[in-house]
C-alpha cells in the first residue's frame, strides 16, 4: 500500500491507519515531487491518501505564506483509477465522485476545533483530540477487518458516544465501485 500524507500535526492522528501495517510499499508527504508522486502511485494497487484537503484534492502543508501544495489532484487521476484507494480528508467523496474512483473515501471530517464551529458542531477540543484517535483507531481495525465496502456502516456502528461530533465523523465514510 502506498500512503500519501502530509507531516501536518493536525491529522497526525490519522497515521494510526497505517502505522502498524507490513505492505506499505511507500510514503509520499509534501517533500516529494510531483513526478515522484506519480512514479510512486504506478507501481502500487492500493493507495491510502490522507490529511487536509478540498474536492479537489489532498493538501501538502502550507508554506510561509498560508498556501498549500496539493498533493493529489486532477493530474494524478489517471494514476488512482483501477487502484483500490483509501481518500480520508474532507471533501474526498466528492473528488472520488467527480473522478468516479473506487474505495472508501470520507465527507467533510471535523479534526480541529475551527471545523467544528465552521461546521456549527458544539464540542471542545478535548474531545475533537480524543475521538479522532478513537475514530482513526477503529477505522484502522475495521479496514484490517472487513471488506471496504462494509466499513462505512461497521464505522457507524462503532460510535460509542453519539455526540455531535462523534455523529457527524462517523457518518461522513462513503464506498464507490465504478
Amino acid at each position: 500500500m502506498l500512503i500519501i500524507h502530509a507531516n501536518d500535526p493536525t491529522t497526525s492522528f490519522l497515521s494510526a491507519l497505517y502505522a502498524e501495517r507490513n505492505d506499505i510499499c511507500g510514503h509520499i508527504d509534501e517533500h516529494n515531487t510531483n513526478g515522484e508522486v506519480i512514479h510512486a502511485m504506478k507501481g502500487a494497487d492500493r493507495i491510502m491518501m490522507l490529511g487536509h484537503g478540498c474536492k479537489d484534492g489532498l493538501f501538502g502543508l502550507a508554506d510561509k505564506n498560508g498556501m498549500y501544495r496539493p498533493l493529489v489532484y486532477n493530474r494524478h487521476v489517471e494514476f488512482l483509477r483501477r487502484k483500490e484507494c483509501i481518500g480520508i480528508w474532507c471533501h474526498a467523496d466528492e473528488f472520488a465522485t467527480r473522478y468516479h474512483l473506487d474505495g472508501l473515501f470520507s465527507g467533510m471530517i471535523i479534526s480541529e476545533l475551527s471545523e467544528a464551529k465552521d461546521c456549527e458542531i458544539e464540542t471542545t477540543a478535548e474531545e475533537v483530540e480524543r475521538e479522532n484517535k478513537k475514530f482513526a483507531e477503529r477505522l484502522r481495525d475495521c479496514i484490517n477487518s472487513y471488506p471496504l465496502p462494509q466499513v462505512p456502516a461497521k464505522m457507524a456502528e462503532l460510535d460509542d458516544v453519539h455526540s455531535p461530533l462523534t455523529e457527524f465523523n462517523y457518518s461522513r465514510l462513503y464506498y464507490f465501485k465504478y
